[in-house]
């Protein structure tokens, strides 16, 4: 049997559990400088957004390393099928 599977019943053999990734999700402090690049400190300029922002930075972070990611199957001739459904 494998290492991730579980029996469930005498019907249904085995079941693969299901492994989530992290989220990266950005910790600023009070007094650092806002990651949106304005110059201004954390608390001067989004904190009142709180949550919303960090959802929306961690967002577009995840993009962009996805979109890295991408780029880097196709310099290595990965077709383009497989790159598309890659999360």
């Amino acid at each position: 049997m494998a290492k991730n599977t579980r029996q469930i019943s005498s019907k249904l053999k085995t079941r693969k559990s299901v492994v989530t990734a992290p989220r990266h999700v950005a910790r600023i402090g009070r007094n650092e400088r806002c990651p949106c690049g304005s110059g201004k400190k954390y608390k001067d300029c989004h904190l009142s957004q709180g949550a919303e922002f960090l959802d929306k930075l961690a967002q577009e972070e995840d993009r962009k390393l996805l979109k890295e990611k991408r780029q880097q199957l196709k310099a290595e001739g990965v077709p383009w099928h497989k790159r598309l459904f890659l999360r």
